[in-house]
């Protein structure tokens, strides 16, 4: 493997014996801690939210870095739920089914029939 790297075998041996570096001690307690506070607040806070928390405990951390290393960790911030649209029962009641599922060619004359009636206004929840 050392000769296809084109590296020495002693080179090797002396990289894997190699003590930890402290840069590289100091970033995986960062990260550690990163990872904590986004599970502390039940996955809700975004990585300026983050950044804010570290450094009220007195861990120096950046906007940027955390969001690094949360995306580089897969964590994404859950939002408020999103708002999801529902037709009122009011507006579909009286409601034919739908005969054409968007097939609108005819053989012959008048035996498909469509129109457009979204120009008349409903009294809703009064509202015209």
């Amino acid at each position: 493997m050392c000769r296809v790297l084109g590296v020495s075998r002693s080179g090797f041996y002396k990289w894997r014996q190699k003590p930890v570096s402290r840069r590289a001690e100091q970033q995986k307690l960062l990260v550690e801690a990163v990872v904590e506070t986004y599970s502390t607040y039940k996955a809700c806070d975004g990585p300026p939210r983050v950044a804010q928390e570290l450094k009220a405990l007195g861990i120096p951390c950046s906007t940027n870095n955390a969001a690094h290393i949360m995306s580089s960790n897969g964590l994404k911030a859950r939002n408020g739920k999103a708002f999801k649209y529902s037709r009122s029962g009011e507006g579909m009641t009286n409601v034919s089914d739908n005969l054409l599922w968007r097939d609108f060619k005819a053989g012959k004359p008048n035996t498909k029939w469509t129109s457009d009636i979204t120009y008349i206004g409903l009294k809703t929840n009064g509202y015209i």
